[in-house]
């Protein structure tokens, strides 16, 4: 499919083909390999590469950036998980668990309101 946009140095450019299907005219998925090297084309053409030329970005920097994402705005790891197809909530815990530290300061502050002393005159009532 046609893609424009503009490069490093402003000029506009355009690609014929972004991901190309496994056979053309088919209709057919392309392969995760087919799919990383249309991938890997598209970023050296639109000058997402590193020091050495090479692609900056992968099918799982995607990944990665949309998972992150939508975990720091608050979106529920289950629901994340779910998305990402992992089999487990364990498995993305495992992954992105270290972006979640406020989700842990704020349960622990939940279990120390619900377990705190009741007040005195709460207590006295039956």
């Amino acid at each position: 499919m046609p893609v424009v946009f503009t490069g490093r140095k402003g000029k506009r450019r355009r690609l014929e083909v972004f991901f190309a299907p496994r056979q053309r005219g088919k209709g057919v998925m392309p392969t995760i390999s087919t799919y990383s090297c249309h991938f890997k084309k598209a970023c050296v053409s639109a000058g997402l590469v590193d020091v050495d030329g090479k692609a900056k970005y992968t099918p799982g920097s995607l990944r990665h950036f949309f998972a992150s994402t939508a975990l720091a705005n608050g979106v529920p790891i289950h629901e994340v998980s779910r998305w990402l197809g992992h089999r487990s909530v364990k498995t993305t815990i495992d992954i992105y668990g270290h972006l979640l530290p406020s989700a842990w300061d704020r349960c622990r502050e939940a279990l120390q309101h619900a377990m705190r002393p009741a007040p005195l005159d709460e207590a006295s009532q039956p």
